[in-house]
C-alpha cells in the first residue's frame, strides 16, 4: 500500500464523504494486511475524529465495519462510532440494547473483529434462511429475530432439529446462513440418493453467505444428509472425489437451472470471453424467463438483475423486447404502473450493483416507453438515477418532473449534482427552497432512500453554493421564505437559527426581512400557539374574491390536466419528424412546454399562499378593510371612489382596486379622516362603506 496516496484518500474522505471515495477507502482497507498496520491506524484516525458526533449514512457505516474486521486499533472513540455505525445498518427494531450486549460491540473484551463478524451474521438472518449452529450440531430455519427476548426462534428443516428459541448472543459466535432454495434440501435429506461430498461441499460454498471451512461442512454433513452413516462410513463418503459430469462441464448458461447457476455460467462465460449468444441460446434464455415464477423473481431480484445485465451484454438491442417481455411486471424492478408500486417493491433498484443498473436501464428503456421511464426517474433512489439518466434526454426528465406532485429527495438531489454535468437550465429550477423543505419536512421512505435524504439535508445546511441557490429559487419573495422555514419541522430551534444567518449572509433582502421580526416567527415555528404558516402581526393574509380564487384553480386545472398533455402530445408528434436542428414544430412545443412549466409554477407557488375571502361576511365600520367601498380626497380637492378587493380582483375600468397595489396598500387599514401618503400626494380617508350587493354577489359566486 502507498502511504502517501491512502493518507490522500482518506483526506478526501473525509473532506467529501462521497459514495465514490468510500468504496475506494473500502477497497484499500480490505486489501491491505490485517490487522492494520500502525501507518493505516494513523491516517484512519483522522476520518474517526472527523466521524464522531455525526449521524453515519450506509457507506459510511459499512467503511466503520470493514475496519472493525481488519483489526483496526480498538479506542474508545472508534468503539463508540461503531455503535452508531451499527444502529445505522441494522433495521430500527434490532438497535435495542438487548441485541447490542449479543453483538458485543460496547463490551471492551469482545474484539473488534468477532464485532464485525456477529454483525455480519446478524444482518444475513433474514426469516426464512436455512441456519446451521456448529456447536449445537442443529439444522433449522430462522424465524424474525425477536428483539425484547433477544432471541432467534427456529424451526424444523426438513424433520431435522426441533422448533425453538435460541439465545441471540449463542447464534451469533458461529452460526452458518444458506438461502433457502432446493439445493439446500438435499443437504439434509438422508435418503438412498443422499448427495456425495464433492457436490455437498460446491452447495455449501455457493449458498452460504460466509466463507465456511471444511471442518464445519464435515459437522453440517454429519447432522444432515449423512447422519445415518456409521463412523467409518462416514470418513469413505466424506474423503471420496466426485468426478465431474460430462454434461455438467459441457452445460452453458441459456440452460442453467436457476438463476444462482445461470449467473455463474454467465461469469464463467464472460471469464473466457465468449462473444454474442446464438439463437438457440436465446430461445433457451427466453424460456427459463417464462418459467421464472413471480415469488422466485422477487426473492433473488439482485441475481435476476445481474442475470439480465449479462445477458443484454451479448445479444443485440433488437432481441431485447422479444427475449425479456415475459419479465415485464414479474420482475419487481418492472412494475406494471411504476407511479404506484409501493416503495419496497421499486427499492430493489438500490440492491443492484453500479454496472447491472446501468444495463438493466438500458434495457428498461427499450422495453418500455419514456413516459414509464421518465416517470420511474421521479421515483427510483439515487443509485439508479444515473443509469437512467444516461439514455434519457432533460426533455423526457422535464415532462415526468413538471407532472410530479411528489419529489423524492433522491430526484431533487440527482438534478443538482447533475446540472453542471448536463449543462440544460431545463431541471435545475425544481430544485427550490419550497421542494427541499417539503421533502425533508415529509415521511421516512425506505432504506434504499435515506443516504439521499441526509446529504440533501446536509448541503441544506452546509453548502453555500446549495444556499444561494435556495435564495435564489425565492425570486426575490421574502414572505415565501418565512412561509416555507416555519414549515421545515426537520429543522430543530438552533438548526432554523443557523440556515437563517447563512441565508442571510447571502442575500441583503433577506437579511432585512429576517431582522424585520420574520425571524423571530421562524424560531418560534411549533412552539407555544404559534402555526406554522402564521403571517407576521403587521402582514395581512393574501386575499382574493372567490370568483378569482376560482378563476385561478381552473386555470391551473386546465394546465395540468389538458394544456400540459396535449403539449406533451405534440412534443412526440416532433420527435418522430427526426433532425432537430430543423424542426420548428418541435422549437415552437418546447417554448410552448417551458411556457406552461413556468405559468404552472406560478399558480402553484400563488395559490399555496392565496385565501379566499367571502365578501358577504365582511363587517365595514370607520376602517378601509379588503371588502369595502372607500371614498378619497387629494389634497388638491380631488375625489375618487373605489372599492378595495382581494390581490386578483384588481379592474381600474371598475373601479376595482386590489390591496396588493401602492395606493391599495397605502389606504389599507386606514380610519376614516386620517391622512397618508398616496401615489398620487397626500391623500384623506373621507368615508368607509359596504360594497354595493351586486358586486358582492358577483365576486362571492
Amino acid at each position: 500500500m502507498d502511504k502517501a496516496k491512502f493518507e490522500e484518500l482518506v483526506l478526501a474522505a473525509a473532506a467529501n464523504p462521497s459514495r465514490a471515495l468510500l468504496d475506494k477507502l473500502s477497497a484499500e482497507i480490505k486489501g491491505a494486511e490485517h490487522p492494520l498496520s500502525a501507518d493505516v491506524n494513523a491516517a484512519l484516525a483522522v476520518l474517526w475524529e472527523k466521524w464522531s458526533g455525526t449521524e453515519l449514512d450506509t457507506a459510511s457505516s459499512e467503511i466503520c465495519l470493514i475496519a472493525a474486521a481488519a483489526g483496526v486499533n480498538d479506542t474508545p472513540e472508534f468503539r463508540k462510532l461503531l455503535v452508531n455505525a451499527t444502529k445505522t445498518l441494522l433495521p430500527n427494531d434490532l438497535g435495542h440494547n438487548p441485541v447490542m450486549r449479543a453483538l458485543g460491540v460496547r463490551d471492551e473484551r469482545t474484539p473488534l473483529t468477532e464485532v464485525a463478524k456477529r454483525l455480519r451474521r446478524l444482518l444475513s438472518l433474514k426469516n426464512g434462511t436455512v441456519v446451521f449452529l456448529p456447536s449445537s450440531c442443529r439444522w433449522g430455519v430462522a424465524s424474525s429475530v425477536d428483539p425484547i427476548n433477544c432471541t432467534l426462534p427456529v424451526k424444523t428443516f426438513r424433520g431435522v432439529g426441533a422448533n425453538s428459541s435460541i439465545p441471540l448472543d449463542a447464534v451469533l459466535k458461529d452460526v452458518i446462513c444458506l438461502e433457502l432454495d432446493i439445493e439446500i434440501e438435499q443437504l439434509v435429506l438422508a435418503d438412498s440418493a443422499m448427495i456425495p461430498a464433492q457436490k455437498f461441499r460446491e452447495i455449501v460454498k455457493r449458498r452460504a453467505r460466509f466463507e465456511v471451512d471444511d471442518q464445519q461442512m464435515r459437522a453440517m454433513a454429519l447432522s444432515g444428509c449423512a447422519r445415518k452413516l456409521a463412523p467409518t462410513a462416514f470418513d469413505a463418503y466424506w474423503n471420496a472425489t466426485a468426478a465431474a459430469t460430462t454434461a455438467a462441464a459441457t452445460r452453458t448458461s441459456s440452460a442453467g437451472r436457476s438463476l444462482l447457476e445461470m449467473d455463474q455460467l454467465l461469469t464463467a462465460e464472460e471469464k473466457a470471453g465468449a462473444g454474442e449468444f446464438t439463437t438457440d441460446d436465446l430461445i433457451g434464455f427466453r424460456a427459463f424467463f417464462v418459467r421464472l415464477k413471480p415469488d422466485t423473481a422477487v426473492r433473488e431480484s439482485k441475481m435476476l438483475g445481474e442475470v439480465i445485465s449479462k445477458v443484454a451484454s451479448r445479444c443485440a438491442k433488437e432481441c431485447w423486447k422479444e427475449l425479456f417481455a415475459p419479465l415485464q411486471t414479474k420482475a419487481p424492478f418492472w412494475p406494471a404502473d411504476i407511479t404506484k408500486a409501493p416503495w419496497n417493491t421499486i427499492g430493489v433498484w438500490g440492491d443492484l450493483s453500479a454496472k447491472a443498473i446501468t444495463k438493466v436501464a438500458e434495457v428498461t428503456c427499450e422495453l418500455f416507453d419514456i413516459e414509464y421511464t421518465s416517470k420511474g426517474m421521479m421515483r427510483l433512489p439515487l443509485k439508479a438515477l444515473n443509469g437512467f439518466g444516461t439514455f434519457l434526454t432533460d426533455d423526457d426528465i422535464y415532462d415526468a418532473a413538471s407532472e410530479c406532485k411528489t419529489f423524492t429527495p433522491d430526484i431533487l438531489l440527482w438534478i443538482w449534482k447533475n446540472s453542471k454535468k448536463r449543462k440544460s437550465e431545463l431541471l435545475p429550477p425544481f430544485v427550490t427552497v419550497e421542494s427541499v423543505c417539503r421533502v425533508l419536512s415529509g415521511a421516512e421512505l425506505p432504506k434504499a432512500w435515506s443516504a439521499a435524504r441526509r446529504e440533501l439535508r446536509s448541503l441544506l445546511m452546509d453548502n453555500a453554493q446549495f444556499q444561494t441557490r435556495m435564495v435564489e429559487s425565492a425570486c426575490g419573495n421574502m414572505k415565501l421564505f418565512t412561509s416555507v422555514l416555519q414549515g421545515a419541522l426537520f429543522l430543530s430551534a438552533s438548526e432554523r437559527q443557523s440556515l437563517m444567518v447563512k441565508l442571510a449572509r447571502i442575500s441583503p433582502a433577506l437579511r432585512a426581512h429576517i431582522e424585520g421580526g420574520a425571524g423571530q416567527l421562524i424560531l418560534k415555528a411549533g412552539v407555544g400557539k404559534t402555526n406554522v404558516g402564521e403571517a407576521p402581526a403587521e402582514e395581512i393574509p393574501n386575499l382574493t374574491s372567490v370568483k378569482s380564487h376560482r378563476r385561478l384553480v381552473a386555470e391551473l386545472d386546465d394546465i395540468v390536466n389538458v394544456q400540459i398533455p396535449e403539449n406533451r402530445e405534440a412534443l412526440k408528434i416532433a420527435r418522430a419528424h427526426g433532425d432537430f436542428r430543423e424542426n420548428s414544430e418541435f422549437d415552437a412545443a418546447k417554448e410552448r412546454r417551458n411556457h406552461l412549466g413556468k405559468r404552472r409554477s406560478e399558480l402553484e407557488r400563488e395559490l399555496a399562499q392565496l385565501q379566499s375571502i367571502v365578501l358577504k361576511n365582511v363587517v365595514v365600520k370607520d376602517t378601509a378593510v379588503v371588502g369595502s367601498a372607500i371614498e378619497l380626497k387629494y389634497a388638491d380637492g380631488k375625489v375618487e371612489n373605489y372599492m378595495l378587493l382581494g390581490s386578483w380582483d384588481g379592474d381600474p375600468d371598475r373601479k376595482f382596486l386590489s390591496f396588493k397595489t401602492r395606493l391599495g396598500s397605502a389606504v389599507l387599514n386606514k380610519k376614516v379622516g386620517e391622512t397618508f401618503d398616496a401615489p398620487g400626494g397626500k391623500c384623506t380617508l373621507v368615508s368607509v362603506a359596504a360594497l354595493p350587493a351586486e358586486i358582492i354577489t358577483e365576486l362571492d359566486d
